[in-house]
């Protein structure tokens, strides 16, 4: 009896791992598998596109890519026959300011003084954190359906701190709008202005509470990391620029200034630059915002110690504020992304006509039509973006192992193509975005994002400003 029992057990046994090996076997493999598809990865070195394949897997990642076809036997929980169609990294926006989506057109005929005067003395102040919310999903949700999967976000976050309040309230809303659209987002955050009633202990323990916040909310892959908006530009003393300084050194974030953005400021800005430097702020961790007018010194200590650049084309032109010297920072090695950067100095949140805009201004800078290619502004836009806001190794690029975050183009209004990229830079729209995926879900379809009512944020949000 005992020997039939245990016989029993046995089969069980056998039986289960037999069923286990078989349901495990019959289990996709994947997430996703794209075929047939032109694969325009930006990857260093494989400036070629390419017709392939690509496989992402459950953990939101690229599992293989490659020429041709997948690998046989190979299964995923969705496939997508591309046809012929292109396929993009996502485009990253070095420098945002999301919630800005609320203000559009604003203040057409100011530069950039009268338009800050304009929102920021005027209009904003008036709507509170949950208005933020709202502005910010509108906004997160437009820069996706235009194919920007991953941004800088600006977020407005002050609220008083220069009276001494310390409200998290609004970074909060933000950050969980920012979450909500389902975009990628590296969350800047403001120290606030130091002065009598706000010291750079406060501004510290602020932006330490703000980051021990977003740990005790659920998990997010769209959640890149936390850095500064750097306010030195404006401050009146040094004092500002050593606090951030020090914000960055203890708590390990990095920053982005806006800096040398209008014409009208750049010699009391430039005179500021040694704030920056005495500091030891200057390294690889820092971004110049806009960053159009340097001097040569400033333009040398910039390349000597990898700052990167967010170059905003269609802000620059919309404010008057001029034409960055592109070819003379790449000439000197200095990193280069490109951002859409509000859409109340923007007006569009769209990567499409940020490198139309900023390709065109530098040729007619320049007089020459070669000093600036198609390539290189997508590059910008994609894995240049990447590298200059410390994020390379996740976004930028298709590359195995790197999220998969594309855009997929349809070709098909192009006509005939005689440089890809000449037809993606000089022809491409958002009306030619077939589909956009975020970490292989499907996001976008024919401009419709997918698990979001933006019918209902916009009226949220128009109905605040109203």
């Amino acid at each position: 009896m005992k020997t039939l029992t245990k016989a029993v057990f046995v089969l069980a046994v056998f039986l289960f791992v037999v069923k286990t090996s078989t349901a495990q076997a019959q289990a996709p493999q994947a997430k996703l598998i794209i075929t047939n598809a032109l694969l325009f990865t930006m990857a260093s070195g494989q400036e070629t596109p390419f017709l392939g394949y690509i496989v992402v897997g459950k953990d939101e990642a690229i599992a293989d890519l490659g020429a041709g076809s997948p690998p046989p036997g190979l299964s995923a929980a969705a496939t997508y026959d591309a046809a012929g169609k292109w396929i993009i990294p996502g485009f990253i926006s070095a420098h945002s300011h999301i919630w800005q989506s609320a203000y559009r057109g604003l203040a057409q005929d100011q530069e950039l003084d009268g338009w800050i005067e304009s929102l920021y003395d005027k209009h904003a102040p008036k709507a509170n954190a949950e208005g933020f919310y709202w502005f910010t999903l509108d906004g997160a949700l437009d820069h996706l359906r235009h194919g920007v999967t991953g941004a800088f976000n600006f977020s407005y976050g002050a609220s008083g701190r220069e009276q001494g309040i310390d409200d998290l309230s609004f970074d909060q809303a933000e950050f969980r709008a920012e979450k909500k659209s389902g975009i990628r987002f590296i969350h800047g955050i403001s120290t606030g202005r130091l002065g009598p009633q706000w010291s750079a202990d406060q501004a510290l323990a602020y932006v330490k509470s703000f980051m021990d916040w977003t740990k005790t909310q659920p998990p997010s892959s769209g959640f890149l990391k936390t850095m500064l908006n750097g306010s030195g530009v404006w401050a009146t003393s040094q004092d500002q620029v050593r606090a951030e300084a020090r914000i960055m050194r203890e708590l390990g974030v990095g920053n982005q200034q806006h800096f040398l953005e209008p014409a009208v400021d750049q010699y009391v800005e430039g005179s500021k630059f040694r704030w920056f430097l005495d500091s030891g702020m200057l390294g690889p961790d820092l971004v110049w915002g806009h960053f159009v007018h340097p001097n040569p010194f400033i333009l040398e200590q910039t390349a000597k110690f990898h700052v990167g650049v967010s170059w905003n084309p269609l802000s620059n032109g919309r404010l008057a504020s001029g034409v960055a010297d592109i070819p003379a920072y790449l000439k000197l090695g200095i990193k280069v992304g490109m951002g859409v950067d509000g859409e109340a100095s923007a007006d569009r949140a769209d990567p499409f006509e940020n490198m139309r805009m900023g390709l065109y201004a530098v040729r007619a800078k320049y007089e020459n039509a070669a000093v600036l290619s198609p390539y290189q502004v997508l590059q910008m836009h994609t894995l240049g973006s990447a590298e200059v806001l410390g994020v390379a190794d996740k976004l930028g690029s298709l590359t195995k192992g790197k999220l998969a975050d594309l855009v997929v183009i349809d070709p098909s209004e192009f006509g005939h193509v005689f440089d890809p990229y000449a037809s993606l830079v000089f022809v491409g729209g958002v009306e030619n975005i077939d589909r956009i995926y975020v970490g292989g879900d499907l996001a976008v379809l024919h401009g419709q994002v997918s698990g979001q009512n933006v019918g209902e944020v916009r009226h949220e949000a128009e109905s605040r400003v109203r």
